[in-house]
């Protein structure tokens, strides 16, 4: 009989790709019929049904790559100086984008829009950190598999944008097509340049 583990790493590895089909065909709906206002929406079930199958992708693909250490070993030392380092400055840089944006704007409301900071970078910083995040977790875990899925939340996110600046449009208008003219929408030359700005400043 197989170890308990064993299951625990194939059923996440198929609930991650498994919650990430369903988030992504709920997004690319809503692309197509925006009259559906399945995302954003700050509450109710559409909110629940985004936020749950995205959380629940999230999830799995942690417990995939902490069982892909337990299933095929522990490695080389060096995987872990490389990959644990990118992983907890993105997490935590990602915990201060919330603070930073304000929950409630974080969670679909609109309580301004923000373009200082970190948005100064990039119009979406939390995606982008988050995407490393996950990078350094499949660094970390020594598993190609949490590298693809890192790149499968990166589709997840870019449906988000999406649906999200289309929204942002309606709501802010002029200011925020402005802001999608100054401010690359993930990074760019530019967000490097000003990086090196403010470090020099």
């Amino acid at each position: 009989m197989e170890p308990l583990i064993y299951h625990v790493h194939t059923i996440a590895l198929c609930v991650a790709l498994g919650s990430a089909l369903l988030l992504s065909g709920y997004l690319s709906l809503n692309l197509r019929l925006p009259q559906l206002g399945l995302w954003p929406s700050a509450n109710g079930w559409r909110h629940h049904t985004a936020f749950g199958l995205f959380r629940l992708f999230c999830g799995a693909t942690v417990v995939f790559a902490l069982s892909e250490v337990w299933v095929n070993g522990w490695g080389h030392w060096s995987r872990y100086v490389l990959g644990l380092p990118i992983m907890v400055m993105s997490f935590g840089i990602t915990l201060w984008g919330y603070r930073f944006l304000g929950l409630d704007n974080t969670y679909c409301e609109s309580d301004g829009l923000v373009t200082g900071g970190m948005y100064a970078y990039s119009r979406n910083p939390q995606y982008v950190t988050s995407v490393l995040a996950t990078i350094g977790l499949g660094i970390a875990s020594g598993s190609w598999l949490t590298l693809g899925l890192a790149a499968i939340l990166f589709v997840i996110y870019f449906l988000f944008v999406l649906n999200e600046e289309r929204w942002l449009l309606q709501g802010y208008g002029r200011a925020f097509r402005d802001y999608m003219h100054q401010t690359p929408r993930f990074v760019d030359e530019r967000s490097l340049i000003r990086m090196r700005d403010a470090i020099l400043d």
